[in-house]
C-alpha cells in the first residue's frame, strides 16, 4: 500500500469517527397528581415518528405503526402497565438501530420524582417518547410522544392523561389492576370507547371503591424535564 493510499484510508477511519457522535440524558419525570401512581415507566429515543395520535383506534392491532404492534403494545400498557411487548418490539434487530430505551422501575407515586438516562444516543436518535399506565384507571396512561431531545442544556415538558379507548371506564376494582384495586388487567372482550382521546379523570362511579375526591386529577399529570449531560 502506497503513502498516499495508507493516508486516504487514515483519513477515511478519522473522518468517520469524527462523525459518529453520541449523547448522554438524564430523564426526570415527576408525578404532579395527588394520589394517582405511574407504572413503571418506559422511556424511548428514537427516530422521528409518531407512536399515536389522539382519535387512533389502538384496537385495530391491523394497522398503524409496525403494523399494528404498536397498538397493541400501548394497549398493554394503558390497560395493564405491561412494558413487554413494546420491549419486544424495541428489541427486534430490525428495529435496533433506530431506538434506545430504558425504564424506570416500581411504581411512582403522587408528588413523586425519578431519575433515569439514556446513556450513549446516537446523533441519529433526535426524538423522545415516554409511557406508562395511571393507576387506579381501566386503560389510562400518560404519553410523551415525539418530542424533540435537546441538542444542549435542557427541556421541560407537561404530560397529560390519555385514555386508550379500548376498554370502558368502569372504575370498578374488578377491572383495575394495581395495588389498590388487584383487579383483572385486561377486558379482552371490552373495546372501550374505539379511540384515543385526553382521559376524564375518575368520576365516581364507584366511590365506594375509588373515592374521586381523593384520586381524580386535572391535567396536566407529570413533568418531564430532560437534561442532555454529555
Amino acid at each position: 500500500m502506497s503513502a498516499i493510499h495508507k493516508m486516504f484510508v487514515f483519513l477515511v477511519i478519522t473522518i468517520t469517527c469524527q462523525t459518529v457522535v453520541a449523547a448522554d440524558y438524564r430523564i426526570e419525570i415527576t408525578n404532579l397528581t395527588h394520589k394517582i401512581e405511574f407504572t413503571p415507566r418506559i422511556v424511548i429515543a428514537h427516530v422521528p415518528v409518531s407512536f399515536f395520535a389522539a382519535g387512533d383506534n389502538l384496537n385495530d392491532t391491523s394497522s398503524g405503526l409496525l403494523d399494528g404492534q404498536i397498538n397493541n403494545a400501548l394497549t398493554e400498557i394503558a390497560e395493564a402497565g405491561n412494558l413487554g411487548p413494546m420491549m419486544a418490539i424495541l428489541d427486534q434487530e430490525s428495529i435496533q438501530n433506530f431506538v434506545s430505551y430504558t425504564v424506570g422501575s416500581g411504581l411512582l407515586g403522587g408528588g413523586k420524582k425519578q431519575t433515569v438516562e439514556l446513556l450513549n444516543v446516537n446523533e441519529t436518535l433526535s426524538r423522545i417518547s415516554l409511557f406508562a399506565m395511571l393507576l387506579p384507571t381501566n386503560d389510562g396512561f400518560i404519553a410523551l410522544n415525539n418530542a424533540v431531545l435537546p441538542q444542549t442544556g435542557n427541556v421541560q415538558y407537561y404530560l397529560n392523561a390519555y385514555d386508550a379507548g379500548t376498554e370502558t371506564n368502569t372504575e370498578s376494582c374488578a377491572d383495575i389492576p394495581g395495588p389498590l384495586c388487584g383487579g383483572t388487567a385486561q377486558s379482552p372482550n371490552d373495546m372501550g370507547e374505539g379511540f384515543v382521546h385526553i382521559h376524564r379523570g375518575i368520576r365516581g362511579l364507584n366511590p365506594e371503591e375509588i373515592n374521586p375526591a381523593e384520586y381524580d386529577w386535572k391535567n396536566p399529570v407529570a413533568i418531564v424535564t430532560i437534561s442532555r449531560i454529555h
